[in-house]
C-alpha cells in the first residue's frame, strides 16, 4: 500500500486482524479476542476517513487496538467484582510484564478482577510513553518485528531502537513497580494491585 493512497478496508482487515487478535488474547485471553478485534474493525470502518497519513495506519490501528483492549480489561474487573463468572482459555506468554498467565480458566472472580486491572493499567503507561519509544514499542509488541524490521521501518539504525526499546520497557516496568504492588499468586501467574487500594 502506498504511503500517500487511502487504504481500503479490505487490505487493512487482511493485514491486521491477525495482530489485534494475537495482542488481544495475549492480554485478556482467546474468549475475548475475537470480539477485541470485530470492535476494533468497526472503529476502523467508522473512523477511517480520518486518518490524515496513511503512513501513520499501523500506530493508528495499535492505538485503537489497545484503548479497545483497555476498555475490556475495565469491563472484566467490573464484572469480577460484581462476582459474574468470567472464564478465559488457556493464553500464551509474550514480552509483556502482565501476559505471563498461564492457567487462566481457574482465577476466581477476585483474581480475574485483579488481573484486568493490571491489565488496564498496564495499557494506561504504555499509551503514556513518549512518541519514539511508543512507536518502536508499539511494532515490536504489536506487529511482533525483531529489531531490525522496527529499525527499517522506522528508517532508524539497530541501535536507536535497541535503545528505545529498553527505555520503553524500563519506563513501564518502572511505573509498575512504582505505581503496582505486583506478585504471583500460587500458579505462578504475575497479578498486581494498584498501591493504596
Amino acid at each position: 500500500m502506498s504511503a500517500s493512497a487511502q487504504p481500503e478496508l479490505t487490505e487493512i482487515y487482511e493485514t491486521y486482524h491477525g495482530k489485534v487478535l494475537a495482542y488481544a488474547a495475549k492480554l485478556l485471553g482467546r474468549d475475548r479476542a475475537e470480539d477485541i478485534a470485530q470492535e476494533v474493525f468497526l472503529k476502523v470502518a467508522r473512523s477511517l476517513g480520518t486518518l490524515s497519513d496513511p503512513a501513520k495506519l499501523t500506530s493508528w490501528i495499535y492505538a485503537i487496538t489497545l484503548n479497545t483492549v483497555r476498555d475490556h480489561a475495565c469491563e472484566r474487573a467490573a464484572e469480577a467484582h460484581r462476582g459474574e463468572a468470567v472464564h478465559d482459555d488457556v493464553t500464551g506468554g509474550g514480552g509483556h510484564p502482565v501476559s505471563e498467565a498461564e492457567d487462566t480458566a481457574s482465577r476466581d472472580p477476585e483474581e480475574e478482577a485483579i488481573r484486568s486491572e493490571m491489565v488496564a493499567c498496564f495499557l494506561d503507561y504504555v499509551r503514556r510513553l513518549p512518541r519514539p519509544y511508543y512507536l518502536a514499542y508499539a511494532l515490536s509488541e504489536f506487529e511482533d518485528l525483531s529489531n531490525q524490521e522496527v529499525a527499517d521501518r522506522l528508517r532508524l539504525s539497530l541501535g536507536t531502537v535497541k535503545i528505545r526499546l529498553h527505555r520503553a520497557r524500563a519506563v513501564l516496568y518502572g511505573e509498575l513497580r512504582r505505581n503496582c504492588r505486583c506478585y504471583r499468586n500460587e500458579r505462578g501467574e504475575l497479578m498486581g494491585e494498584r498501591r493504596g487500594s
